[in-house]
């Protein structure tokens, strides 16, 4: 658990970074500058799909660490963990399906 944590949380600043990658690219074809915000399209491909993983994987976590605390396991992950991850998941919620611009 203590790798899937560290994953979800590389995930979920992926999924930061990517969100604001794609509202400077939306300001800069609205400002009508061409061109790419990141000149390495590889790094930028990988911050992507890592930033849509990110709801599918923070929504599992977020699930087991309810079924470890159920069972009083769930103190082994540190509590800043676990408010991250749960406040990355709200955001990115609210990211793809209620903002959805």
């Amino acid at each position: 658990m203590r790798f899937f944590s560290k994953f979800v949380i590389i995930c979920n600043i992926c999924f930061v970074i990517s969100a604001v990658m794609q509202k400077f690219e939306k300001h800069n074809k609205a400002m009508g500058k061409p061109g790419e915000l990141v000149p390495l399209p590889y790094v930028q491909n990988v911050v992507i799909i890592l930033g849509f993983m990110a709801l599918m994987v923070s929504a599992v976590f977020i699930i087991i660490w309810a079924g470890m605390f159920a069972t009083k396991k769930g103190k082994q992950i540190p509590r800043w963990v676990v408010i991250f991850n749960f406040a990355a998941l709200l955001a990115e919620i609210y990211w793809y399906f209620i903002d959805a611009s």
